[in-house]
């Protein structure tokens, strides 16, 4: 299950967030590491019609974090998604986790298409989303440039089965 973030999961986040590189990799340049709850805090202030999640095991653990945008389009898309605790990771919790984030962008937005972006060399991000049902518009794509390296940005998109 998902659950919205509250600050009392900060210190969750924070304790997942290990490198500047995962927290580069995972949030884009809008955080800095280390993340602090004040950064999350002039975020959520900034961006008030954005929602982050808790992701939650079966057995009510918590293991996953991520955000919900909406978008003038009307399709939502994911973001900031990271597989907290790096021994959960590789087990499927990711796919687990996106496909909770999907139905609760179709709940919230009444919708069958959610987005997301992706930097082409997080493999292991792009195999997960592939195994929900996610799909490469490669003519879509952004550059982001962070401490002089470049960073090729792609769009995904998921349409539910009807």
């Amino acid at each position: 299950m998902v659950k919205p973030y509250n600050s009392s999961n900060f210190k969750l986040v924070e304790s997942w967030v290990t490198d500047a590189d995962l927290l580069l990799q995972f949030s884009g340049t809008d955080f800095s590491y280390p993340l602090t709850a004040q950064q999350i805090i002039d975020y959520q202030i900034s961006h008030p019609d954005r929602c982050f999640y808790i992701g939650y095991t079966h057995d009510d653990l918590p293991f996953a974090f991520g955000e919900i945008i909406p978008q003038e389009s009307g399709y939502p898309r994911l973001a900031r998604i990271l597989v907290g605790n790096s021994i959960a990771r590789g087990q499927g919790l990711g796919r687990y986790f996106i496909g909770l984030l999907v139905e609760e962008s179709k709940r919230l937005y009444n919708t069958d298409t959610v987005e997301l972006f992706t930097w082409d060399k997080n493999y292991a991000a792009i195999r997960c989303y592939e195994s929900v049902g996610f799909k490469f518009l490669p003519e879509i794509c952004k550059v982001m440039v962070h401490n002089g390296m470049s960073y090729n940005i792609h769009k995904m998109i998921y349409t539910c089965p009807q």
